[in-house]
């Protein structure tokens, strides 16, 4: 009898165990949204990896949502182009970051970003903004784009991804007429799926 239940148990382990790995994958690259207090309707600044960033256009949240990607991070030549996903009012919009003179191969190269403050004026930098089908490039009058923490993330000992942390603020204009992106914050998790090197 207890050779039946020890095996038994043995048999249910094996049966849950790859159940438990597809959890712990899938629960690594969900969005965990918890509400900033003093910025209503943006997440919280944090460095856990979250998956989520926000940022107000004009005191209204763009933010990213449970569904899809938050970000995407694709690397063409010598640009580092960094898109956001997510959305405004009730509609979708992207936010693209570009960076002349970083080409990252992998996404474990991203360590290179930490601690680093981009001007945004710099003739290094681009920053576009898709609303629906309309694509913007914006004119920058001034912000800047901080990393302020790139971590590598080990699951059992092998790398799974890297968490890349920091704020963004800028000021432009939009359909003529001068906008704030304020309080932008973002907390992403970049692996396999979200990055793209096409060199």
């Amino acid at each position: 009898m207890k050779k039946i239940r020890i095996i038994s148990s043995l048999v249910l382990l094996l049966l849950i165990a790859p159940a438990c790995q597809k959890f712990e994958d899938f629960s690594l690259s969900a969005t965990i949204f918890i509400e900033d207090q003093y910025y209503p309707g943006l997440p919280i600044y944090s460095e856990w990896g979250y998956n989520t960033f926000g940022t107000y256009i004009d005191r209204k949240p763009f933010i990213s949502t449970h569904e899809g990607l938050p970000v995407k991070v694709i690397v063409k030549s010598d640009t580092t182009n960094f898109i956001l996903k997510g959305k405004f009012a009730s509609g979708s919009v992207e936010l693209q970051f570009s960076f002349k003179g970083f080409s990252p191969d992998t996404y474990q190269d991203l360590i290179d970003f930490d601690d680093k403050t981009i001007n945004l004026r710099d003739e290094n930098c681009s920053v576009s903004l898709k609303i629906g089908t309309e694509e913007h490039s914006l004119n920058i009058i001034e912000g800047e784009f901080k990393v302020k923490r790139v971590q590598r993330l080990y699951v059992d000992e092998e790398f799974n991804r890297t968490i890349i942390s920091g704020y963004f603020n800028f000021k432009t204009f939009l359909y003529g007429e001068p906008i704030a992106i304020s309080q932008g914050r973002y907390d992403l998790g970049i692996g396999y799926e979200n990055f793209y090197n096409i060199k």
